[in-house]
C-alpha cells in the first residue's frame, strides 16, 4: 500500500521549493519539474511543454536525458500531452510502445517507456503540461496522477506573477484553484486540530463517511469513530503529539449515519507552528470496505454462512497465544456428522446441502452467545468454546443433538453429531495442531464405539470431554 506519509512530506518539500520563487515563473518551473523527482523517485526524467500554436515547446526539464532538450517543439497532435492539452484531464501510459496515443518516435528520442501527463490550467484555458517519466515501463500508477496534480497547483501563482496579475481577485482564483486539488483528491483528506475538531474536510471523505462537510465540522472525529477502534487511534494520536513518533498508520472503521461502519485505512501527521507546538493534524483517508468485504468472504462458509477452516485457525491461534496469561479456560469440540453420507447418497447432494444448513442452525440455537461455530469441511465441525469448564462442555453437546433431532423431525433423514472435546485451562501451552488433533482423535473414540456396538449410541452419549492436559499426560482409551 502506498506510503502516503511519505508522499506528502515530499510533495511539501516540492512545494516549499516552488513558492519560494513563485515569482520567477522559468525558476518556478524549473522548481516543479525537479520536484517531480522528490515527489516521484522512481522518475527518471520531467518536462514542463507550453502550447505554442499547434505545438508544444519543452519550457524546462529535468533529467539526464534531458540536458539538451530545452526549445524542444513536437506537434501538438498524435501525442499525449496534445490529449491532455485539449481534454483538459491528466493522462496515464504505462508502455508507449503499446500505447497508441503518444509519439512513438519522440518517445525512443527521449527514452520515455510510462509517463504521467498533467495539464496546467490559466484563466480557464490549458496553457502547459508538466510530463513526469521513466525509461520503464509500468513505472506509474493513477496514485501518481493524484501526485503530479497536486504538485502543479502553485504553478499557476506563478503564472499569474508573470502576467502581473496581482489583484485580489486574481489571488481568489488561485486560492481557489489549490483548494480544489485538496478538495477533488481521491482520497479522503482531512485537517484535525489538537482537540480532534475537524477543520476541514474534502469531498472525498465526505463521500466516505457519509456526511456533509457541515456535519463533520460541526462534531470531533471520536464522534464518528467506532469504538473498538478508538482506543488505538487515541494512543497514536499521543504519540505523535509528544514527538515520540512522525506519524502513524492504522486500519480503522468510521461509523457511518445509519448505524453501520466503513473500513478505512489512515495515515496521520502533525503539522507544527516554528517553535514545534503541535497546530493541527493532516489526515489522509483511503476506502478499504471492498478489501476488507474480499477478506471476510474468504474467512466464511459459502454454504452455511459460518467461519470457515481458516477463520478458525486465526481464531485458535489468537486464543491459543494468550491462553498462558488468560484468567478463563478454554475449549474446543469437534464435530462429525452420523449418517451424512447415507443423506447425500439416497436424497442426493441438493438435499445434503440442505441438512447441513440446518445442522448448523440447530447447533448455532444450542450453544451460547460467546460460543463459534466453524465448519471446516463437508461434515465436519468446530466449536470454540471460551470459558467452558467440563460441565459447561458436557451440557452444551446434550443441547446441541437435541436440538438438531428437534429440528430434523420433519425430515426426509435422520443425522446426529458425534463429537469429542477438550477443555485447556489458563496456562496451558499447546500449539494449534495439537488442540485440533486432540478433540478430532476423541471424537472417533466415540465413531469406533458406536461401530463396535454395531447401532447409535445414545444421543446423550455421543460426545467426550476431558481435560488437555489429560490427555497430553497419558495416551487415549
Amino acid at each position: 500500500m502506498k506510503d502516503w506519509q511519505d508522499q506528502i512530506d515530499r510533495l511539501l518539500d516540492a512545494h516549499a521549493s516552488i513558492i519560494a520563487v513563485a515569482d520567477q515563473i522559468d525558476a518556478a518551473f524549473e522548481a516543479v519539474v525537479k520536484g517531480s523527482f522528490v515527489a516521484m523517485p522512481q522518475a527518471s526524467g520531467a518536462v514542463i511543454e507550453m502550447r505554442d500554436g499547434d505545438e508544444i515547446v519543452y519550457r524546462a526539464a529535468s533529467g539526464a536525458m534531458l540536458k539538451d532538450k530545452i526549445g524542444l517543439r513536437l506537434r501538438l497532435a498524435g501525442s499525449l500531452s496534445g490529449t491532455c492539452l485539449t481534454s483538459g484531464e491528466p493522462q496515464l501510459c504505462h508502455d508507449s510502445e503499446t500505447d497508441n496515443r503518444v509519439n512513438r518516435e519522440a518517445c525512443r528520442a527521449t527514452h520515455v517507456r510510462s509517463m504521467v501527463v498533467v495539464p496546467i490550467p490559466f484563466q480557464g484555458e490549458n496553457v502547459a503540461v508538466l510530463k513526469v517519466f521513466s525509461d520503464a515501463p509500468e513505472a506509474f500508477s493513477q496514485d501518481d496522477v493524484l501526485v503530479a496534480r497536486l504538485l502543479v497547483a502553485p504553478i499557476a501563482c506563478s503564472i499569474a506573477s508573470a502576467a502581473q496579475l496581482e489583484t485580489a481577485q486574481s489571488h481568489k482564483a488561485l486560492a481557489r484553484r489549490f483548494e480544489a486539488t485538496f478538495d477533488q483528491a481521491a482520497v479522503g483528506m482531512v485537517h484535525v486540530d489538537t482537540a480532534g475538531r475537524f477543520l476541514r474536510v474534502n469531498e472525498r471523505f465526505c463521500t466516505v463517511t457519509g456526511r456533509s462537510a457541515e456535519e463533520l465540522c460541526a462534531c470531533n472525529f471520536r464522534d464518528i469513530t467506532h469504538p473498538d477502534d478508538l482506543s488505538i487511534d487515541l494512543e497514536q494520536m499521543a504519540a505523535l503529539t509528544a514527538g515520540e513518533i512522525d506519524h502513524y498508520q492504522l486500519e480503522k472503521r468510521y461509523l457511518l449515519p445509519d448505524g453501520g461502519a466503513i473500513w478505512t485505512y489512515l495515515t496521520v501527521s502533525m503539522v507544527a507552528l516554528e517553535d514545534g507546538t503541535p497546530d493541527f493534524y493532516l489526515a489522509v483517508v483511503e476506502d478499504i470496505s471492498q478489501r476488507k468485504e474480499a477478506e471476510n468472504l474468504a474467512l466464511r462458509d459459502a454454504l452455511t454462512g459460518l467461519p470457515n477452516r481458516r477463520a478458525m485457525l486465526q481464531r485458535l491461534a489468537t486464543e491459543m497465544g494468550g491462553l498462558p496469561d488468560a484468567p478463563r479456560s478454554l475449549a474446543v469440540a469437534y464435530l462429525d456428522l452420523d449418517h451424512f453420507k447415507q443423506v447425500n447418497d439416497r436424497l442426493g447432494h441438493a438435499v445434503g446441502d440442505e441438512c447441513l444448513i440446518e445442522v448448523a442452525k440447530g447447533i448455532q440455537g444450542a450453544i451460547r452467545a460467546g460460543d463459534t461455530l466453524y465448519r471446516i469441511a463437508g461434515d465436519e465441525f468446530v466449536l470454540l468454546l471460551p470459558g467452558a469448564g467440563m460441565e459447561d462442555v458436557d451440557g452444551i453437546l446434550r443441547r446441541l443433538n437435541d436440538a438438531i433431532a428437534a429440528r430434523i423431525a420433519h425430515a426426509d433423514w435422520r443425522v446426529g453429531v458425534s463429537s469429542g472435546a477438550v477443555v485447556l485451562m489458563p496456562g496451558t501451552t499447546a500449539s494449534v495442531e495439537e488442540v485440533i488433533n486432540a478433540a478430532d482423535r476423541m471424537m472417533y473414540e466415540i465413531k469406533k464405539v458406536r461401530d463396535e456396538l454395531g447401532h447409535d449410541i445414545d444421543v446423550h452419549k455421543r460426545h467426550k470431554v476431558r481435560a488437555f492436559d489429560e490427555i497430553a499426560a497419558a495416551p487415549f482409551g
